[in-house]
């Protein structure tokens, strides 16, 4: 059986190296994850430069979860620096293939280091960041369009071998999974008001 682990660090750098007690607070999550000994790390948004960690992230990386191979995608042009990014940290007795899909996503999103995927022999293991509908749902339009291309691409895996997705998808089950549940409420009924509008014109 294969123990996996998916996480969204939120800036590998600030978690590795930053003083703050949310940095604390990373790296003591990253001891928790050294105690399940899992077979498989996710992690979403690393906001890595395209060049990916640097040599001291590796070293801490080393020195915390030792024995680990390491592979990541992060955003490079034409989409923004220092953005999104998603890195798989798996045990070196495995020898996956690993591939960084294009799936024609809209805008920049297939640049912005969003997706990595590891195959083996029996199921693939899929890691994802999902783009947010951002500020005042602006970019809602292209999240919708990802969702239907990131469905394609795992329904065309699905027909090769099982699939495991997981990652962070940007989405709220209940209020509870939301920082401002309130602000975003306000936001979707403001939305809809305006649908209902254009469609009564």
């Amino acid at each position: 059986m294969m123990k996996l682990i998916s996480w969204n660090i939120d800036s590998l750098n600030a978690a590795l190296t930053g003083a703050s007690p949310r940095a604390e607070l990373s790296r003591a999550v990253l001891k928790m994850i050294r105690e399940h000994q899992p077979d498989v790390i996710a992690i979403q948004e690393t906001k890595l430069s395209a060049k990916g960690p640097t040599k001291k992230h590796l070293e801490i990386l080393e020195a915390n979860v030792p024995d680990y191979e390491i592979q990541w995608v992060s955003s490079m042009e034409p989409a923004r620096k220092g953005y999104a990014g998603t890195m798989f940290l798996y045990k070196k007795d495995y020898s996956p293939e690993v591939t960084v899909p294009q799936i024609g996503a809209p805008t920049t999103m297939d640049y912005e280091g969003r997706m990595i995927t590891l195959e083996f022999p029996d199921f693939y293991v899929t890691n994802v960041y999902t783009p947010n509908a951002g500020s005042a749902l602006a970019r809602l339009e292209d999240r919708q369009a990802w969702d239907v291309q990131y469905a394609n691409y795992l329904a065309d895996l699905d027909t090769k071998k099982p699939v495991i997705a997981c990652g962070d998808f940007n989405v709220a089950h209940t209020e509870i999974d939301l920082a401002h549940p309130k602000i975003i409420i306000f936001l979707l009924v403001s939305l809809m008001k305006n649908v209902l509008v254009l469609r009564t014109c």
